[in-house]
């Protein structure tokens, strides 16, 4: 009998699958080789944009302080006290505006010619957003022997904080075209954005000291506030490719 055998075909299946691997390792290695070679070919560029916002300061401090001078201590710190009590009395029966008794100081002075006194002296600040009646107050104030020392503008917490929120929008919305035009500029193509910080610029108090003097009868004092400018600084690197 003569029989016939036919070769297996396990051997090529192997071998088929065997040079695939290896196409396959091939090219995963040049995958990774492209990678890094496009990676090292990335341009780095940091800039920066601003936004900025602009309002009207919305609340006043009105800085006042009462002041005794006395041969005695304990004369001149009654006086102030006193003087005191009423000032805060009449602070505190107006709606919206805030009083706040401050430093308090006593000292003895002593001149080379002439008798010994006691200064006592402590200060008072008002604070609200109608400016019409927190300057009448103080003319009033001033009218009982207060001395103004000064008047700072400055930005609610709602207001200020509403500010800054359209300044960071701003700059943000201005990121992405400025980090393209760049690019465009440079002859190469934005491929991302890796890191943005934002910081903020604000203004503090603006004061306006004015000459302290005791008036019997004088008008409020008047003042109109400046404009103040917020300012959202946003830094950004970004990397930019062939």
């Amino acid at each position: 009998m003569i029989r016939f055998s036919l070769p297996r075909p396990v051997p090529l299946l192997a071998a088929a699958l065997a040079f695939s691997l290896i196409a396959l390792s091939g090219t995963g290695v040049f995958s990774t080789a492209q990678a890094a070679d496009m990676q090292q070919n990335t341009t780095q560029l940091d800039f920066s944009v601003m936004g900025t916002a602009h309002a009207v300061p919305t609340e006043l401090t009105v800085h006042l302080s009462v002041r005794s001078d006395s041969p005695s201590a304990a004369a001149a710190q009654k006086d102030v006290n006193t003087r005191m009590a009423a000032a805060m009395k009449l602070a505190g029966g107006q709606d919206g505006i805030v009083a706040k008794a401050g430093g308090y100081s006593i000292y003895e002075n002593t001149p080379e010619h002439g008798p010994k006194s006691w200064t006592a002296r402590q200060e008072l600040e008002l604070s609200g957003q109608d400016s019409v009646r927190l300057l009448g107050l103080a003319g009033q104030l001033q009218s009982q022997s207060l001395m103004l020392e000064g008047l700072d503008w400055s930005l609610d917490d709602a207001t200020r904080d509403r500010l800054l929120q359209e300044a960071r929008t701003e700059a943000l919305k201005k990121v992405r075209s400025q980090a393209e035009q760049s690019a465009q500029t440079l002859g190469l193509r934005l491929a991302r954005l890796k890191e943005v910080r934002i910081s903020y610029q604000e203004p503090g108090p603006r004061p306006v000291m004015l000459m302290a003097a005791r008036m019997a009868d004088s008008a409020p004092p008047q003042r109109s506030p400046d404009e103040q400018t917020l300012r959202v600084n946003v830094s950004v690197q970004a990397e930019l490719s062939p």
